[in-house]
């Protein structure tokens, strides 16, 4: 039972946290959840693709031998290429490129949202900060600077929604860039793999001329 008063303890301290930051945190916070839950799905996306792997000889001969491909971006391409090929190399290699950057536009969604979101919480926590101000210099102009609970509470929701602004934008940053550079993985990924079947399939347009 130690662990559930612990728990308790900790959802106190949290609940407190979240008073003295004022009517702030409640944006503040669903801006948070927000924000991770997006990191999190994107990240099994970037995840699954990643063990999805078909090689490119198999794409070859699954287009030639016209057998359903695969479930992975691969196949998922490869279908799509099949169905719209026609038989020119050059109009061929540049669908295959318009049908890798619409597969890179999927797995770049989101991204931005979560930069923007990011971006967006330490202007909430000056917010809190601006807003904490305000309050503790009404009570100032009110009682004088006898009143240390009254200011106290002031002071506490401007440096609380500060510190939450930051503690929500600085790893939300972070993983938004980390998530960049994977994407950014696989479009280099994508592109050496458009460019070996763009290859292949000229050759073997040139022998069949």
């Amino acid at each position: 039972m130690e662990w559930l008063i612990g728990l308790r303890e900790l959802a106190a301290d949290v609940g407190g946290h979240l008073r003295s930051g004022g009517l702030v945190m409640l944006p503040l916070v669903a801006l948070s959840l927000w924000m991770w839950l997006l990191i999190f799905k994107k990240q099994m996306e970037i995840q699954a693709w990643k063990r999805e792997r078909l090689p490119l000889a198999n794409c070859v001969i699954l287009l030639e031998e016209e057998a359903p491909f695969p479930e992975s971006w691969h196949g998922r391409m490869m279908a799509d290429f099949r169905e719209r090929r026609t038989g020119d190399a050059k109009a061929d290699g540049e669908l295959l490129r318009e049908l890798m950057r619409r597969r890179l536009a999927g797995l770049e969604k989101s991204i931005p949202t979560i930069v923007v979101l990011a971006s967006i919480a330490p202007l909430l926590g000056l917010l809190g900060t601006v807003s904490g101000m305000i309050a503790t210099f009404d009570v100032i102009s009110r009682f004088g600077t006898g009143n240390a609970k009254a200011m106290a509470s002031g002071i506490s929701e401007a440096l609380v929604t500060t510190q939450s602004g930051l503690v929500v934008a600085i790893p939300g940053l972070f993983m938004g860039n980390v998530l960049s550079r994977r994407v950014e993985r696989f479009r280099g990924r994508m592109e050496r793999f458009c460019l070996h079947f763009s290859r292949i399939c000229q050759e073997e347009a040139e022998r069949s001329s």
